[in-house]
């Protein structure tokens, strides 16, 4: 996925989008993540109801999340308070469902 970013009172909002059509945008604390993630980065995303057991090394970026919204091909998810919004999103969730966000950035 392409990133385009901006920052706000430490709040970054990372929107991306896939040559799949796939786009989504994300809010994180940018001091709980230790790598920098910039407009034009490659970035793999994972979305899944599975927490990934080597997620500290398979992952720049892993959260938990709830799904608060699925509608048509669209899925809103709470992360503690900050908003992950997915287009596209072709798996299948439901509203209440724990899942797990990872990203990595490919460099």
């Amino acid at each position: 996925m392409d990133v385009k970013g901006t920052d706000y009172r430490g709040i970054v909002r990372l929107e991306m989008s896939s040559e799949s059509g796939v786009s989504l945008a994300l809010e994180y604390p940018r001091n709980a993540v230790d790598v920098d993630i910039k407009q034009g980065d490659n970035v793999k995303v994972s979305i899944s109801n599975e927490k990934d057991p080597n997620y500290a090394s398979n992952w720049d970026v892993y959260m938990s999340g709830v799904v608060y919204y699925v509608g048509g091909n669209n899925v809103k998810i709470s992360i503690g308070g900050l908003l992950m919004d997915v287009n596209n999103f072709k798996n299948d969730v439901k509203v209440g469902e724990k899942v797990y966000i990872g990203l990595k950035v490919l460099r």
